[in-house]
């Protein structure tokens, strides 16, 4: 029977499920082969280990939850303000927790991979950021006078930090500390039309 990319995909996301829960070291091929229902031999027709194994699941991974993420973005009817909140509201509820443990996993495990992912990642956030500045800046929420290079530097500087709990010593709830920081960003570049805004957002949340 051949197996289909749909087939490849399901492998993908079930191997992806098993390393959130037994973690990337203990999951060998053999547990991944039987809990897909296939031979271990038929896994190896599309992977030729299990760092390809890993290589290939995470960044199929990272490409859906980038469509799920453009499409939860678009869905959003608002403002440039009101993207960044649907964003940090996507990574709250999809993105962050036992995915943070995996990429400090693959770190330590299988750092070639860990820095192929990274790099995907950073490739999706500056694109999502490049996108929201000039929306903002077209729509007049934010200043004209921004640099989107460097405020996209700036701002994946900021969430990489918080993504990846590098804050030690602290009691502080990370989700709070990440809104905080959004609604630090969101003021540095905010026109006098966008803190106006962002203020009455606030405002509804007390």
């Amino acid at each position: 029977m051949m197996t289909t990319d749909q087939d490849i995909h399901r492998i993908y996301a079930k191997g992806f499920e098993l390393f959130k829960q037994f973690g990337i070291k203990a999951v060998t091929m053999d547990q991944i082969s039987q809990a897909c229902g296939i031979s271990k031999k038929t896994l190896y027709k599309y992977v030729d280990n299990k760092q390809d194994f890993l290589m290939k699941a995470f960044l199929f991974i990272a490409e859906v939850m980038n469509m799920e993420l453009r499409a939860a973005v678009s869905s959003k009817k608002g403002n440039a303000i009101d993207e960044l909140f649907a964003i940090e509201k996507f990574a709250e509820l999809r993105i962050r927790g036992e995915e943070d443990k995996l990429i400090f996993q693959l770190g330590f495990y299988y750092p070639e991979v860990a820095t192929v992912l990274k790099k995907k990642r950073e490739e999706i956030v500056f694109s999502f950021t490049r996108i929201n500045l000039n929306k903002g800046i077209d729509e007049g929420t934010y200043r004209k006078d921004l640099h989107i290079e460097h405020i996209a530097m700036l701002y994946y500087g900021h969430i990489l930090a918080l993504h990846e709990s590098v804050i030690s010593d602290t009691t502080l709830d990370l989700d709070d500390l990440r809104n905080t920081s959004l609604k630090y960003h969101i003021r540095g570049i905010a026109s006098a039309k966008g803190l106006d805004y962002l203020n009455k957002l606030i405002q509804t949340e007390q």
